[in-house]
């Protein structure tokens, strides 16, 4: 076993949902060990953090079910079509790879919310809560064949776990967790410039 230590931080973690801390990538062929994830409150209220795990391996298109746009296709309500079933429910998260002719303020490498529409068409949401409400973002424009995206299998580590003002969390600490090639581990918080993340990191481990 490599004895690769190293400290990964994110000062003022993120509290935007479709844009979330990434506190440490899984360097690829590699395994990593998180010994501890601490986060502190540096503000004047109580804040929570949501801390998640991207599982790459059962994200697309490792599991082939990325999407394709249906090209030349209008925007009309805000739905999207693709070029086949896009497999997808409500809630489910998915990031764009590339976007081209669409407009409304989406953009590549943020994480958005599915609202299924049918087997075809679906709207994005910018919180899960609102995926659920069906509560759509503005999007418009004419699709592209090249516009992509594909599906994020994310699970929780913790989820609005709170922080007193002033105190700090120990999201992970002595149990240990083990996260494998290109996984990622994510942070949010309830407000922005409130929170600080360390993870300690044991890498390259076999």
């Amino acid at each position: 076993m490599a004895n690769n230590f190293y400290n990964k931080i994110v000062k003022n973690v993120s509290a935007d949902a479709i844009a979330p801390s990434a506190v440490y990538t899984v360097p690829a062929s590699k395994k990593t060990i998180v010994i501890e994830l601490d986060v502190a409150n540096r503000s004047t209220s109580s804040q929570t953090i949501s801390v998640e795990i991207e599982d790459h391996s059962l994200s697309a298109p490792q599991t082939g079910s990325a999407v394709t746009l249906s090209n030349g296709t209008s925007v009309s309500s805000n739905t999207l079509t693709a070029g086949s079933a896009h497999n997808l429910s409500t809630g489910d998260r998915v990031e764009f790879t590339h976007i081209t002719g669409l407009t409304g303020g989406i953009a590549v490498a943020k994480q958005y919310y599915v609202i299924k529409v049918g087997a075809t068409t679906f709207k994005l949401a910018t919180s899960h809560a609102n995926a659920t409400a069906g509560t759509a973002m503005t999007v418009a424009g004419t699709q592209s064949g090249s516009n992509s995206l594909k599906s994020l299998y994310f699970v929780y580590v913790v989820r609005d776990a709170p922080i007193p003002i002033g105190g700090a969390l120990k999201v992970i600490a002595g149990q240990k967790l083990v996260i494998e090639a290109s996984d990622k581990l994510y942070c949010t918080a309830s407000s922005a410039n409130s929170v600080d993340a360390i993870a300690s990191i044991l890498e390259d481990v076999s």
